[in-house]
């Protein structure tokens, strides 16, 4: 597993124990309540059927809120994860977790109207089939983003480019993926167009290689070791993010009037630098080299 992979929340985890912690006393004092005072309750003028419900929702969430933060923790030991990070095993049991918390309220609602939710499904499975079919493209988007999750061969802070979308991944959910682009614009891309393209992970390739193109007039191209050393010192402040000697500027097509150039550069495989940020230097000085030459 990548752990550099894993995006860092503000305790998240360790919010969600304490809450649950909070949440169990007064359920269980509810509970308590409710089993030992029905009777009271009742003459008092509560329907049973709402005790039942409440009893049936206290319960369940009781045990999913238990088996969730169980499960998260036996990740986080057996992974040696530090408190306070999400992977994308955690936010897919969170998932899971809040689709079964859904059911479970809306068992609830039907229970407060006298209304068995086994019987109903029974009675209604051939409406079901028929709302099935009909939604089956979003249950197909579901299942789709299950996989993505748990394959953790996308994960949340990865950078990656599908289709003509590049950037970083910054949430995935049961119906699409999150990426923010270089322009910071939110981008929302569906799981089953995700599940289906091909995707390019930048962030989990051997190597981390940064490149960009640029095209300068031929009497400025004339020394193209003088343009990739005023690139390299350029990037002074970035040095100790990139590998030495991995700097290259590559001639790739020589025009009637221009040429065409790629300087390219490895960075150390855990620098927490945003390439964008050192793509947006280096091209700002190379702006800066054409306009000094002009005025030469």
């Amino acid at each position: 597993m990548n752990k550099k992979s894993i995006t860092p929340t503000i305790n998240l985890e360790r919010k969600k124990r304490i809450w649950f912690l909070v949440k169990a006393v007064i359920f269980i004092g509810a509970l308590f309540g409710i089993d030992n005072f029905k009777n009271q309750l009742i003459d008092f003028g509560v329907e049973e059927h709402y005790l039942k419900a409440l009893r049936f929702y206290l319960y369940a969430d009781l045990w999913i809120s238990f088996i969730r933060l169980g499960v998260v923790f036996y990740y986080q030991r057996k992974h040696k994860l530090s408190k306070g990070v999400k992977s994308n095993f955690i936010l897919g049991i969170n998932h899971i977790a809040n689709i079964i918390h859904t059911f479970v309220l809306i068992g609830a609602i039907l229970l407060l109207f006298k209304i068995d939710p086994i019987n109903l499904i029974t009675s209604l499975s051939i409406v079901a089939a028929a709302i099935a079919i009909l939604s089956k493209d979003y249950i197909a988007n579901m299942i789709n983003g299950m996989l993505i999750i748990f394959s953790e061969e996308v994960m949340i802070g990865d950078e990656i480019k599908i289709g003509e979308v590049k950037g970083k991944v910054s949430d995935i959910t049961l119906v699409n993926m999150h990426i923010v682009n270089d322009d910071e614009d939110l981008i929302y891309i569906p799981n089953s167009m995700v599940f289906t393209s091909q995707i390019f992970n930048y962030t989990k390739r051997a190597i981390r290689k940064v490149s960009f193109d640029f095209d300068l007039k031929n009497e400025l191209a004339t020394d193209v070791a003088a343009v990739e050393k005023h690139i390299i010192d350029a990037l002074s402040d970035y040095h100790k993010f990139i590998k030495d000697d991995s700097y290259v500027l590559r001639i790739i097509k020589i025009n009637e009037n221009f040429t065409s150039l790629k300087f390219q550069f490895v960075l150390h495989r855990h620098s927490e630098v945003r390439e964008k940020d050192i793509r947006k230097a280096a091209l700002r000085h190379v702006l800066k080299f054409i306009g000094d030459a002009k005025q030469k």
